[in-house]
């Protein structure tokens, strides 16, 4: 199956996902100095944000890839708790809170130059309520008909005890629901029955009771052997940067997958991608080899990205045989708004020639990219940019910028126009923001496509003395500086 056939597949199916859920949240800023009160860095806090994670974060990623998701999980009578309703709400999960007396899980990480200092946890693992999980039970089985698998994510945060995770997935089981779990070692007795296993290397060995040993494809072989005749499962062995192996119940090694080469920023959350990935990807038709390929993509693209995150189709199509299929036409646009729309993604646009990219491109792009969820450039054509700005330009050809454009991490989309102006595109999309440069102002003229759309306008600083006509400029002065002259003959 063809990679985006697959993944139009996955908003056909709705997954229900239960375990512990937890909101992680972030306070970031910059470290200068040293208390005077103590031997500490001190920080000055220039933003915080909070995401879900945990079971939360799974239902987050199936959401993204364009499933539908039914998430379970307990929550205390507690602000935090209501932050987790209305960032489900925001996202489109059908969050069923279980409310009891302990505290909503909270993580919270304090980052200064994109390090991580400090985490604190608020939680109570020991949560003992027959109640909650009667109520638990009532909910998995009206819902078990309309669902296309279950999502068992265990943090080991006090949600699951073996008697409701064991009737949990008899009941899936008896209603013909895959069930996929994404285990803890201290929980290996409760697991009997599930279809899959998804582990890391270091729970692996705890599943199985073995000490640590180094990973290596031997090891990982019996390891992965091991972890399925014990459970009689199929299991997703992941392994980092050595990929992922697939097992069968009877210990045949099925796939072997290399990880995708990227750049690892963070690697929180990504289990919980890899899960959201692999069960669409099998709710979906695909096969073994082409759900562990597809998840091991997501892996690749989420671990790049700072903090836990998510993953979206879109992301997936990146690579050497998939760039251009972010290269949108224009009749395609208002499919994708659309599209984009239906997963609750706040969509940013900017355009410009992008002609000789310099950091004053990559700093109006980073800058645009934090205003939503995907950002969707428009780039002026050749014949657009001659029209504009004489025959001598473009310097680089459009098909050159939107290759260098759609190479960089923060912009999903790009858009070729040959009018003069960006409205024909801005109204296709409607975007719910739109950036320009702060010399242009709030009455640019885009302004008025872009608020008729619903959207607003972002104003972005250029960096002084950075745009393409200054260093073109440059480079001439240094070319008549550095060539020789010429005597004239005779």
């Amino acid at each position: 199956m063809e990679l985006p056939t697959l993944l139009e597949q996955f908003r056909h199916h709705v997954g229900l996902i239960l375990g512990d859920v937890m909101i992680d949240e972030y306070i970031s800023g910059e470290c200068s100095r040293l208390s005077p009160e103590a031997p500490v860095p001190v920080m000055a806090v220039g933003g915080t944000r909070a995401v879900l994670g945990g079971a939360a974060n799974t239902a987050s990623n199936v959401r993204s890839l364009g499933g539908g998701a039914i998430l379970i999980g307990r929550v205390g009578h507690d602000a935090a708790a209501q932050q987790m309703i209305e960032l489900t709400k925001g996202l489109g999960i059908d969050f069923r809170p279980v409310m009891d007396q302990s505290p909503t899980v909270r993580k919270i990480r304090i980052v200064g130059h994109q390090q991580q200092l400090l985490r604190l946890d608020y939680e109570a693992a020991d949560r003992t309520d027959p109640v909650a999980d009667q109520q638990i039970l009532d909910i998995v089985h009206a819902e078990l008909a309309r669902v296309s698998f279950v999502v068992i994510s265990d943090y080991a945060k006090g949600f699951l005890n073996e008697q409701l995770t064991r009737t949990i997935i008899r009941s899936a089981k008896a209603a013909g629901k895959p069930v996929i779990v994404d285990p803890r070692p201290q929980h290996a007795a409760f697991y009997a029955g599930c279809d899959y296993l998804t582990p890391n290397w270091k729970e692996s060995l705890g599943l199985i009771g073995v000490p640590d040993r180094p990973l290596t494809a031997e090891s990982a072989g019996e390891v992965g052997r091991a972890a399925a005749h014990r459970f009689g499962c199929h299991v997703l062995l992941t392994l980092g940067a050595k990929g992922m192996k697939l097992f069968s119940p009877g210990g045949e090694q099925l796939v072997e997958q290399a990880a995708v080469a990227r750049e690892v920023f963070d690697v929180s959350g990504a289990g919980d991608t890899v899960v959201a990935a692999f069960a669409l990807s099998l709710a979906s038709g695909a096969d073994h080899s082409t759900a562990v390929a597809l998840a091991t993509r997501a892996a690749g693209v989420v671990v790049a990205k700072l903090g836990t995150a998510t993953v979206m189709p879109n992301e997936l199509l990146r690579g050497e045989d998939g760039w251009d299929r972010r290269l949108v036409e224009r009749q395609e646009l208002r499919g994708l708004s659309t599209r984009l729309r239906g997963n609750r993604r706040r969509i940013v646009t900017i355009n410009g020639s992008f002609d000789l990219m310099h950091a004053g491109h990559l700093h109006i792009l980073r800058e645009a990219r934090r205003q939503g969820d995907v950002l969707i450039v428009g780039l002026n054509s050749d014949q657009s940019i001659r029209r504009n700005k004489g025959p001598g330009r473009p310097f680089v050809s459009q098909d050159d910028r939107a290759a260098m454009l759609l190479a960089l991490r923060d912009v999903d989309f790009v858009h070729v126009f040959d009018e003069p102006t960006p409205n024909a595109f801005l109204a296709e999309i409607a975007p719910d923001v739109h950036v320009n440069g702060a010399e242009y102002g709030e009455n640019c003229i885009e302004a008025e496509t872009v608020r008729a759309g619903g959207g607003r306008i972002h104003l972005v600083q250029r960096i002084a003395g950075l745009s393409t006509t200054d260093l073109s400029g440059r480079i001439a002065d240094h070319v008549l500086q550095t060539t020789p002259a010429r005597t004239p003959p005779g």
